[in-house]
C-alpha cells in the first residue's frame, strides 16, 4: 500500500481541528482498466486519541486520488498523539501519528 500521510492537528479551546491527506491512487476496479494499473484503493480510515476512536469511515474508489479529510472532535489536549490507521482493500494496514499541537 506505501501511503504517505500528511497530518495537521490543533486543539483551541478544547476542540481539535485535524486536516489529514493520504497519497493513494483510489482506484477502482472501471478506472484501473482504464489506466491499466493494479485496483487501489483504502477502504476504512480510523483515528484515534487517548485510546478512543474519534473519526472512522468506511471508503472504495469512489474517493478522489490523494484524498483529504477534515474534521474535529473534542476530549484531547496539546501534546495527545492521534493516530490514524489505514486499511486497503486487500486487508493490509498502515498507521500514521501526529502529536497535537
Amino acid at each position: 500500500m506505501a501511503t504517505k500521510m500528511k497530518i495537521k492537528a490543533k486543539e483551541k479551546d478544547g476542540v481539535v481541528k485535524v486536516k489529514a491527506m493520504f497519497t493513494n491512487l483510489m482506484a477502482d476496479k472501471e478506472e484501473a482498466e482504464k489506466k491499466k494499473i493494479e485496483v487501489e484503493y483504502i477502504s476504512h480510515i480510523m483515528a484515534k486519541a487517548n485510546d478512543k476512536v474519534v473519526f472512522e469511515a468506511t471508503t472504495s474508489g469512489f474517493m478522489s486520488e490523494n484524498p483529504l479529510i477534515k474534521f474535529s472532535f473534542t476530549g484531547a489536549k496539546k501534546g495527545d498523539t492521534l493516530e490514524f490507521t489505514l486499511t486497503d482493500h486487500h486487508g493490509k494496514t498502515e498507521t500514521g501519528s501526529k502529536k497535537i499541537k
